[in-house]
């Protein structure tokens, strides 16, 4: 049930910010506030959402584990899963260093999971 929690974590929280980022890319309603303008369509609608819901799944996770524990370890897997959805959906171009950074935030789990789980 535990690790279910973390992938639901994961997965609305990175599908609603696609949602959202894919929202703002077609511009097609927006809310005034003066001379501030807020795009609003379906996909902002659905990333708010699914957003939403993974906050009430964050507080789950909270209850469950220590912080010390889950904020790494779900941070860490949004930013990956983030990461990728910005190459093959948004088709971002990135540097050595950034795919260096992400190696290394992997083996920053890693090695986070083996020291929690061998105490």
């Amino acid at each position: 049930m535990n690790i279910i929690a973390i992938v639901a974590y994961v997965l609305l929280t990175s599908g609603g910010l696609v949602a959202i980022k894919l929202g703002t890319a077609a511009n097609e309603q927006s809310i005034h506030l003066g001379s501030f303008a807020l795009p609003f369509n379906l996909p902002i609608l659905g990333g708010v959402i699914l957003y939403g819901l993974s906050f009430l799944t964050y507080i789950f996770l909270i209850s469950k584990f220590d912080l010390g524990f889950i904020i790494p370890i779900a941070s860490a897997l949004v930013y990956i899963l983030i990461f990728a959805a910005s190459y093959f959906i948004f088709h971002e171009t990135f540097s050595l260093i950034k795919v260096i950074a992400i190696a290394l935030i992997i083996f920053g789990i890693l090695l986070l999971n083996f020291t929690t789980t061998n105490k």
